[in-house]
């Protein structure tokens, strides 16, 4: 028990390394996550022993280098980002618009990818790398909604829902209909429920078991989302499935370069 209580207070400290504020003191976690600061010490110098964080000077802490090897294994597994980047690309060339991939981590929205819109008035969108409440945005919906309404309602729904805008779904009853129009769309929409005047339209991304494993959005100011509203709908539905078609396809395996072939031949050797 006591083992599954500490794995369970790592997600919150890795959460408080952010771009904004990327190094934290001992005592400074203890008091954000609401712990001894002996507590803290162990679960920090716990998380550096397996180099998920780094000690720096003064007893600072920061990420460590362990997350670039962990990224590049998922990179090496299912690999959404790299499929879904030409046809990311396209979408927004073909519109104009900004367009974002993202998935879905510890029910929060996380954004892995994103083309930014051409036009004179665009929106810039979610960084790379940012996390958003699911029930706010068009891809959150999207993923959600693939989510059985017991885990939605212990990991979502147990506390609060933000209100981010007039138009934030904050009704448990209101977002599980919301949720079940998705499923039945195909889609999902955000009428301005994050930011003010922005709207976007998303659909989900599947594996090749037909997982759910993230979803791509069209991103636009009212002012132009909503005359294009249908064909926006269309058109991401169609690119989240042309990038579902790509992970199901298998990769060709890749020929030996001469550098590969000098290598086995020094290891014969």
């Amino acid at each position: 028990m006591a083992a599954l209580q500490t794995v369970q207070k790592i997600g919150p400290v890795l959460d408080l390394f952010t771009v904004a504020r990327p190094e934290w003191g001992v005592s400074e976690v203890a008091s954000a996550i609401g712990v001894p600061r002996s507590s803290a010490h162990a679960l920090l110098a716990s998380l550096v022993d397996i180099g998920l964080l780094q000690c720096r000077a003064r007893g600072r802490y920061r990420i460590g280098w362990r997350v670039v090897e962990l990224n590049q294994t998922l990179q090496g597994t299912v690999d959404v980002r790299t499929c879904a980047a030409p046809i990311l690309q396209s979408l927004s060339e073909k519109y104009g618009e900004t367009t974002h991939l993202a998935i879905m981590e510890r029910y929060r929205v996380m954004y892995v990818d994103k083309v930014l819109g051409n036009h004179v008035i665009t929106v810039n969108g979610a960084r790379i790398g940012a996390h958003l409440d699911a029930h706010c945005s068009a891809v959150g919906k999207a993923l959600l909604a693939q989510c059985d309404p017991g885990e939605i309602e212990r990991n979502v729904t147990h506390q609060p829902l933000r209100r981010l805008t007039p138009s934030t779904i904050t009704d448990p009853s209101e977002l599980s209909r919301e949720l079940r129009s998705v499923l039945r769309q195909g889609c999902a929409f955000d009428n301005g429920e994050a930011v003010a005047e922005v709207h976007c339209v998303a659909a989900p991304i599947r594996d090749d078991m037909g997982v759910v494993v993230a979803a791509m959005s069209i991103t636009a100011p009212a002012s132009r989302f909503i005359p294009a509203q249908q064909e926006f709908r269309r058109a991401v539905i169609a690119a989240s499935a042309e990038v579902s078609r790509a992970l199901s396809t298998p990769m060709p395996t890749p020929l030996p370069t001469e550098l590969d072939n000098l290598t086995l031949h020094a290891v014969a050797g």
